[in-house]
């Protein structure tokens, strides 16, 4: 029997396939994005407390502009005002910061619709880039480069792997 009878060889594949529905290990550029969505969430986190150490100034800041438009407030309600906001702000800040580090967690794990919320979170935060004291636009940039690693071919082929195995576990 000669070569030519033979089915064609094809390469092999760039990542191993899984083993019968074992674990699929992550390439490194998504372990790199993983670590600068963790970055992300610590600077999403020091902004959060420079805002609050900022939050004396604020509150002259609305007392003057009250007074120079001749309305009288009194401090009290300036005060509680205030109080609700940075409580509010510090509730939806700590839980934004936990859900971005979970998705992150999911991410890495090889969930695809973790991939794709962060995605939409990188997009929106392009919303609070001028805030943050600068901070805004360090993590835009870091979620950018991250976000644009998940979706490099060695991630898309990690996402397909573990999809598949998942699949064949089932």
């Amino acid at each position: 029997m000669s070569d030519s009878n033979l089915p064609p060889s094809y390469p092999a594949s760039s990542s191993p396939a899984p083993a019968a529905g074992g674990p699929v290990t992550p390439p490194q550029q998504v372990n790199i994005a993983f670590w600068l969505y963790i970055v992300g969430a610590a600077l999403s986190l020091i902004s959060l407390i420079v805002s609050l150490a900022t939050v004396g100034s604020l509150k002259d800041q609305i007392q003057r502009q009250l007074a120079a438009q001749g309305q009288q407030v009194p401090a009290g309600a300036v005060d509680a005002g205030v109080a609700v906001s940075v409580t509010l702000a510090v509730i939806f800040g700590i839980l934004f910061i936990a859900a971005y580090v979970l998705f992150a967690f999911f991410m890495r794990r090889g969930a695809n619709w973790a991939r794709i919320v962060l995605l939409v979170v990188t997009v929106l935060s392009l919303f609070e880039v001028l805030g943050g004291f600068g901070l805004g636009a360090a993590r835009f940039v870091v979620g950018v480069i991250a976000t644009i690693l998940i979706f490099l071919k060695p991630a898309n082929d990690y996402f397909r792997e573990v999809k598949a195995s998942k699949q064949l576990r089932a």
